[in-house]
């Protein structure tokens, strides 16, 4: 694929962590006090050594062991209360790559801070292993506090908890979706690209597609219907193997590269071909 001209589309520019940990951040219109002995005992359904410290919580998920010299480390999940809103530069959640909840923003609206979610020297542990601690230390919070909003960091999307679904990737994954004009091919209509978010967490490659006059939901499905498959078996779609698309017999063309937009990061890069593709890299 070619690089983009111009200037970065808007919502593009990603902050995330600096340290690799899958974070989950529920907002509140007054957030709920953590010492709250029902909480705890809650959580301690859960995972019966959960531990209230200066403050915070946290979740040692003893079934989910890595194995050492000395002991077995458990998985562990903390929960602490974010910085106020306004304090330094803490704001709303942006909502402009939330695609699937036309109410994010009003249900952010009246907010004034949030609890966040965790985890703890994790990254030993598998994706499914990370994934399934956090989610169930988030539906344990969802059932006690009625949070109006969870936003996750690493994907930059907000979802609604009244939908929380332990078992599922919302939130995970986000599939964004960008429109960055015509570019240097002056061909009729605007180029899109189409990413995924959240996969890079897990050293996975996230996807990608930069294309013009396909149906962008058929687009998003292909996406996060294949970044699913990455998070569950592992990078295995290698360089030349193509994936299924909506339409009949379709098949696309898949390809390791660079991100076309930030943060940078390795990517699946899907080619739609010809009439379709917006742009393509030089093959040697």
């Amino acid at each position: 694929m070619s690089e983009l001209d111009g200037p970065t589309p808007p919502g593009a520019d990603v902050s995330l962590p600096e340290t690799p940990r899958l974070l989950a951040e529920l907002w509140y219109d007054t957030p709920p006090d953590l010492e709250d002995p029902r909480l705890l005992a809650a959580l301690r359904e859960l995972a019966p050594q959960t531990q209230m410290q200066d403050g915070s919580l946290t979740v040692p998920h003893a079934d989910v062991r890595l194995e050492s010299d000395s002991q077995p480390v458990p998985l562990l999940t903390v929960v602490l209360t974010g910085s106020p809103l306004n304090h330094t530069t803490k704001t709303l959640p942006d909502t402009s790559q939330t695609w699937d909840w036309p109410g994010a923003g009003a249900a952010l609206q009246g907010c004034t801070g949030s609890v966040l979610v965790s985890e703890l020297l994790a990254e030993r542990f598998t994706p499914d292993q990370r994934v399934s601690g956090l989610m169930s230390v988030l539906g344990v919070l969802i059932g006690q506090t009625s949070p109006r909003a969870i936003f996750w960091l690493n994907s930059q999307r907000v979802t609604d908890p009244t939908k929380f679904d332990l078992s599922s990737l919302d939130g995970v994954l986000n599939v964004r979706f960008f429109d960055v004009g015509r570019g240097d091919s002056g061909a009729d209509g605007s180029a899109l690209v189409m990413d995924t978010l959240g996969l890079d967490l897990f050293e996975l490659p996230d996807l990608q597609c930069h294309f013009r006059d396909y149906d962008p939901g058929q687009v998003a499905a292909m996406l996060y219907s294949t970044a699913v498959y990455v998070f569950t078996e592992g990078d295995v779609v290698h360089d030349g193997h193509t994936i299924s698309g909506a339409r009949g017999d379709e098949r696309f063309v898949c390809r390791h590269e660079r991100s076309l937009l930030p943060p940078a990061r390795t990517v699946l890069d899907v080619d739609l071909g010809e009439p379709y593709a917006a742009g393509r890299p030089a093959r040697g």
